[in-house]
């Protein structure tokens, strides 16, 4: 699907002529025009990451179902079923992150789409109680992680680099794509699933555990024949045409020729030397892996936050007391209220920077996890007015602020000619910590109903503080940053 046009960034004053003004800040009508036709022009992208986030989000969602039909009973053994993706999403990541680095950005997404539609699916055909069932179940779950971790990747580098010469000032509402079709996911998942735990256990455990794999089939299929369609990234364009450029001798006939570079293409040149031998990209990495470490410890509290809901729906049934009905009506008020967030962070972000708004969203989440939890079990032994108000509205508010800005954050630390295979690597590693969360979260409730609150506080004070590292080293240029580093 071809980008809409969109309108031009008018031009700042000449007060900003020294350092760039974001659009959202002295135009924000045309800042709003240009966000929309960005996501008029997403469709094929935002459907088929729905598909990621959808799959996971149904298995733990049906955690109390799954552990019958293939878990023999056992908690533990569901939340370890429900873990085993996110194991792969590593080696996934780096995979389909290194097609998009080589092939291009838009052909990893359409690589990664199958794997992801056809084995949510089979998951939905095994038949339980047979011999082996658990292991296949298993298998297919890898693989579903292998695909999964090359869309979360690919989706992130390719709305970070899709767009025309002014996409420096709407990156903030390109990244947000991602939090819009999680959203969407967890919502249509919590509806499905909504539907599913309102049949008598005899009928979920015989056959209605199995629709909401299968629903995925419309999905997938809608989501690989849109994809067919979706251009490459300028930005890939202009990497592989100066990559030509430098094994090519230069005809010194045609000076003029390539003297000329747009903003985006002076991105490229700056991570690009063309003092450069094939050996470089493997010292590139070395030079880069501290960065990735920290960055892996930043998003490892991101997605950790984001997962939490998850298990919430479990600890307010098992914790609160309240129904399996109830408790999923928390979880889609919640994610109702993340998936609207998307707007106002993006605009946020665009408007004062990644980092800024990263650290107000998860120094507030730190500070209220565990009295949310504590006030949810203070409320005469969980009413459900409290688990509304504060699980359902204030948590997915302040982990809206810290998540939606945070791919953008990993974006632009990296450079171009490594930015998918960085990026995936980073969202791998740190979706392990993600994808463990409600089992950490469920054998720490077992000492106390606020040990969950807890573990997402102590884990979110490293990255906070990896935060502040960033900006005191770009602001003394000893970190680069290779996106909109003028609003970091």
């Amino acid at each position: 699907m071809a980008p809409e046009a969109v309108p031009p960034v008018p031009a700042p004053s000449p007060r900003s002529a020294q350092r760039m003004v974001p659009l959202a800040a002295y135009e924000p009508k045309a800042y709003w025009q240009r966000v929309r036709a960005l996501y008029a022009s997403s469709t094929a992208v935002i459907l088929g990451n729905v598909l990621e986030w959808y799959d996971w989000t149904v298995f733990g969602y049906m955690q109390d179902i799954m552990k019958d039909v293939f878990g023999s009973g056992s908690g533990s053994q569901a939340w370890l079923l429900f873990a085993v993706p996110f194991l792969a999403r590593p080696l996934g990541s780096v995979f389909f992150g290194w097609i998009g680095d080589v092939c291009g950005r838009a052909t990893s997404l359409k690589i990664a789409i199958w794997g992801m539609a056809l084995c949510t699916v089979l998951q939905g055909c095994l038949i339980p109680n047979t011999p082996g069932v658990a292991v296949l179940l298993a298998g297919l779950r890898i693989v579903t992680g292998l695909s999964a971790g090359g869309e979360s990747a690919g989706v992130n580098t390719y709305m970070s680099e899709v767009g025309d010469e002014g996409r420096e000032h709407t990156l903030g509402a390109a990244i947000g794509v991602n939090n819009l079709s999680g959203s969407l996911a967890f919502l249509l998942a919590n509806v499905v699933l909504l539907l599913v735990h309102l049949l008598p256990r005899e009928q979920q455990l015989a056959w209605a555990w199995r629709v909401p794999f299968l629903l995925a089939l419309p999905l997938g299929v809608a989501s690989i024949i849109l994809r067919r369609h979706v251009p490459e990234t300028e930005a890939f364009r202009r990497k592989v045409e100066m990559e030509t450029a430098r094994t090519q001798p230069v005809d010194s006939d045609e000076p003029g020729e390539g003297s000329s570079l747009s903003p985006q293409q002076k991105e490229e040149a700056q991570v690009s030397p063309t003092k450069v031998k094939e050996p470089r990209s493997q010292w590139l990495w070395l030079s880069h892996l501290r960065l990735l470490l920290l960055v892996v410890m930043v998003l490892s509290a991101v997605n950790s936050c984001n997962y939490l809901p998850i298990y919430l729906v479990s600890w307010l049934e098992e914790e609160a007391q309240l129904s399996p009905s109830l408790a999923l009506s928390i979880a889609a008020v919640a994610k109702v209220v993340q998936m609207l967030m998307t707007f106002p962070v993006s605009f946020a972000t665009d408007r004062y920077g990644a980092t800024k708004v990263m650290l107000l969203g998860g120094g507030s989440v730190s500070l209220v996890a565990v009295p949310c939890l504590w006030l949810v079990m203070a409320s005469s032994g969980g009413e459900c007015w409290s688990g509304f108000l504060v699980l359902g509205l204030l948590l997915p508010v302040l982990i809206s602020i810290y998540l939606i800005p945070s791919n953008l954050f990993m974006t632009c630390v990296f450079p171009t000619p490594m930015r998918a295979r960085g990026c995936g690597l980073c969202l791998g590693l740190a979706s392990i910590a993600g994808g463990l969360t409600p089992m950490i979260a469920s054998q720490l409730a077992q000492q106390g109903e606020l040990w969950p609150g807890a573990f997402i506080s102590l884990l979110s004070l490293p990255s906070l503080a990896v935060l502040l590292w960033s900006r005191r080293e770009k602001a003394k240029s000893r970190l680069a940053v290779y996106q909109r580093p003028w609003l970091f």
